[in-house]
């Protein structure tokens, strides 16, 4: 999301995100292009999300509105990548 008041039209349980950014050093599961249901605010920015998987906390920057879909995404919404293994100390 480009501006904060995209933040406006989330809907908590109804509006489905997109990441735009790969957040998979915090879990393999969230690469770029994972869909996920908003399902609450922590802070100000930064949403509650909810995956398959998983569901952890996100900066409004780090997503998109999925236009057209609400409801929890299924496991064929999720981008099928191999995440690459990581090393101590690697970013």
């Amino acid at each position: 999301m480009e501006d904060r008041e995209t933040l406006a039209k989330i809907v908590f349980g109804q509006t489905r995100v997109v990441l735009t950014h790969d957040l998979s050093t915090m879990n393999p599961n969230l690469v770029i292009g994972a869909q996920g249901l908003v399902v609450g605010k922590i802070a100000n920015y930064t949403l509650k999300v909810a995956f398959p998987k998983v569901t952890v906390g996100i900066n409004w920057q780090d997503c998109d509105i999925v236009p057209g879909k609400t409801g929890m995404p299924t496991e064929a919404d999720q981008p099928k990548v191999i995440p690459k293994p990581r090393h101590m100390g690697e970013e």
